[in-house]
């Protein structure tokens, strides 16, 4: 019969669990309509077995009032294996604000990711002295209060036209969005009174007879990656179209000048949950690569200019507060 040590000897040891910290991180105060607001972080460090930080995930978001009170809470998961986090929220706060008034832009990634870019947005107005949610952007046309009497404009662009609201007392602003390569700064109009906002813009061509969906120009801010010492080729397209007979391969070296000048692409807003993100179809980026100017189009000639398909961390300016120049989208 064997001993009682000897059975203590032949057991395996049970794999210990990840070990968590507690710490928390405020963001603000934020300025909203004369209010005072904090955004409270409640964080989990992951430890190793030094007490050294392997990661940290967000487990609960708190917006406070002045006096401490919680306006608004949320809780998220976290889950870790084997000494590494295998999901994780982050998260990070700004206003975005124009002539007319302000809002919380809470801005959140998720690991891996679940929305396009890992990137999700929740974003807080005063309505009649509280703070509520403005929810996803409405599409064009939809709020009447954001064109007098509902009337919508045509505007001729060069390849196709583009739709906007007429007479509309809402603020013309801009928001940055990651697309998954580069940030995208797209046009909406807010209604700071009623606590809604809608699309800006639309635009559509013509294809056999009939006319059909197309990507609005938009500005774009690039922080390409560095590109390595072998050179490479991108195809250049003069237009937004794939046709290869009209495309040049065109060198980038490591010295390559290159500008990032614009995008075209399809944009579509969801909400789930209360977080609002946007997806990204038929991209185009227009760019100068040594004084040659085009568009590329394919994820390997993004990479080749320095910015392949990567989540974004969450960062301290998540919201782009400056109105939309006259005519800034147009050609």
């Amino acid at each position: 019969m064997p001993t009682p040590g000897a059975a203590r000897q032949g057991q395996a040891a049970a794999p210990e669990g990840p070990r968590f910290g507690d710490f928390d991180q405020r963001l603000g105060p934020f300025s909203i309509g004369g209010a005072a607001y904090t955004v409270l972080l409640h964080k989990k460090r992951l430890l190793g077995p030094k007490q050294e930080n392997l990661g940290e995930a967000l487990a609960e978001l708190e917006i406070q009032d002045a006096d401490g009170n919680p306006d608004y809470q949320e809780t998220f998961d976290y889950q870790a294996e084997q000494g590494r986090l295998t999901h994780s929220v982050s998260a990070s706060a700004g206003l975005f604000a124009g002539q007319g008034g302000a809002a919380l832009a809470i801005r959140l990634v998720e690991m891996p990711a679940a929305a396009p870019g890992g990137e999700s947005w929740q974003v807080f107005g005063l309505v009649n002295g509280k703070l509520a949610s403005f929810g996803a952007p409405l599409p064009l046309g939809q709020d009447p209060g954001n064109a007098v009497g509902g009337v919508l404009a045509g505007v001729m662009l060069r390849g196709g036209i583009g739709v906007q609201a007429m007479g509309s007392t809402s603020e013309a602003l801009e928001f940055r969005v990651w697309e998954g390569n580069f940030s995208v700064l797209i046009p909406v109009r807010v209604d700071w009174q009623h606590g809604k906002w809608t699309e800006e813009e639309e635009c559509f061509e013509s294809f056999n007879g009939t006319l059909r969906p197309k990507g609005c120009n938009l500005r774009v801010e690039a922080n390409p990656l560095p590109r390595g010492a072998d050179s490479t080729a991108v195809r250049l397209f003069p237009e937004t179209e794939d046709d290869p007979y009209a495309s040049q391969n065109v060198v980038v070296r490591a010295d390559s000048q290159v500008a990032f000048l614009g995008t075209r692409a399809l944009v579509t807003w969801m909400e789930s949950d209360q977080r609002i993100s946007c997806s990204f179809g038929d991209v185009w980026l227009r760019v100068r690569i040594d004084g040659a100017e085009g568009w590329v189009h394919s994820e390997d000639d993004f990479a080749a200019l320095g910015l392949p398909a990567r989540n974004e961390s969450a960062g301290p300016e998540p919201a782009t507060p400056a109105a939309v120049p006259p005519g800034a989208n147009s050609e």
